[in-house]
């Protein structure tokens, strides 16, 4: 499923939706990238550091939702550096099964725009990433 990809959206406010999701629970995979397209996102998948990595040198995103733990603890934050030094216009929020305050230190740090603990509601969880990429639009 990884680089798994729709059409590209935007909604009626011309908000490009490019996000990369990233996590390597395969339950998660096939079902929140789904939702997210539903809801116009344009969605590559990716299921390591490693895909994901390669997914941000070879596409280009307006936001990273991604697992803080992904094959090992802390993982997820590699992946917001790399697309940090990359793509540093990326709204980057992080997804937690096993929130610490440690790791909440290290998001406020690493400049991580959000951090949703699972399970998260996805209404706010999209209604966050939209409010985000209008913010940013409006911005630039």
């Amino acid at each position: 499923m990884a680089g798994t990809s729709t059409p590209s959206h935007q909604t009626s406010h011309g908000l490009s939706k490019r996000l990369l999701f990233v996590d390597d629970e395969e339950g998660i995979r096939t079902t929140l990238p789904a939702i997210l397209q539903r809801r116009g996102f344009d969605v590559r998948v990716a299921a390591s550091v490693a895909e994901a990595l390669s997914e941000i040198r070879t596409h280009k995103f307006d936001v990273l939702l991604s697992d803080l733990n992904i094959g090992k603890d802390g993982d997820g934050f590699t992946i917001v550096q790399a697309i940090r030094k990359d793509q540093p216009n990326c709204i980057t929020v992080l997804l937690t099964g096993y929130p610490a305050f440690e790791t909440v230190l290290q998001a406020i740090h690493d400049e991580v725009d959000d951090y949703f603990v699972k399970p998260a509601d996805l209404d706010s969880l999209v209604s966050t990433i939209e409010r985000k990429l209008r913010a940013r639009q409006e911005r630039n």
